[in-house]
């Protein structure tokens, strides 16, 4: 008999007039909110709700999602229920890498091996220092510039090779590449990227350790600043 003359949205007792309790069995308070029409009672299952709102049992079962729909959080390929698709689990799995997520829906890998230390004037961040004096360079001179843009360049054999040059200035079409070592294999894996350039027909300004000695005086003329 208790269960009956208590408020089924509060517990609190129900509201007895003369005797009489409330056939909803309404306390003093809801009971006031049920006249003035602030909660309303569900016709199909009988719990009270705010009247501004819908009742929980007409709301749509939330859909869950399968292993099969979840996707991957870098290139959002199907994963089969795992974070990485097996493409980038066999990419990143020895790297530590840094990514750049937008609307908690995209994300974009922005440094694949979270070496990017050097913070350059305009906010970004490169790997090198000779990066960032060019970098901040470009910026001073308001020159707009996509770090490591990335180049794909197909072989005869129908190898795609992913080029990263340092920089990309759209507005000149120029891209801008770094050449920082003097070692044979980088020289020689330079060489390389410069005939796959050629090949694609970029326009490629290389600067040495030397130019940044004076970065103005190598860049200045050839982007046209005075």
């Amino acid at each position: 008999m208790d269960n009956e003359l208590k408020c089924p949205i509060c517990g609190e007792p129900t509201l007895v007039y003369y005797g009489n309790p409330r056939k909803d069995r309404l306390c003093a308070k809801h009971g006031k909110m049920a006249k003035d029409g602030v909660i309303v009672q569900c016709s199909d299952c009988g719990t009270w709700h705010n009247a501004d709102q819908e009742c929980e049992c007409k709301k749509p079962a939330a859909k869950t999602t399968t292993a099969d729909e979840l996707t991957c959080i870098i290139c959002g390929q199907p994963s089969n229920g795992k974070h990485f698709c097996l493409s980038c689990y066999h990419k990143y799995k020895d790297r530590e890498i840094e990514l750049h997520v937008r609307n908690c829906t995209e994300f974009m890998v922005t440094d694949e091996y979270c070496n990017k230390k050097y913070k350059c004037d305009d906010g970004r961040k490169v790997r090198s220092k000779s990066e960032k004096m060019i970098s901040d360079f470009l910026f001073k001179y308001k020159i707009r510039a996509i770090y490591e843009k990335t180049v794909y360049y197909y072989t005869k054999t129908n190898e795609t090779i992913e080029l990263k040059p340092d920089f990309y200035l759209p507005d000149y079409d120029i891209y801008i590449e770094h050449n920082g070592l003097n070692t044979k294999s980088y020289k020689a894996n330079k060489q390389r990227t410069q005939e796959m350039y050629k090949e694609l027909n970029y326009n490629v300004v290389i600067t040495t350790e030397e130019d940044l000695e004076d970065i103005e005086k190598k860049l200045k003329p050839i982007l046209r600043l005075n």
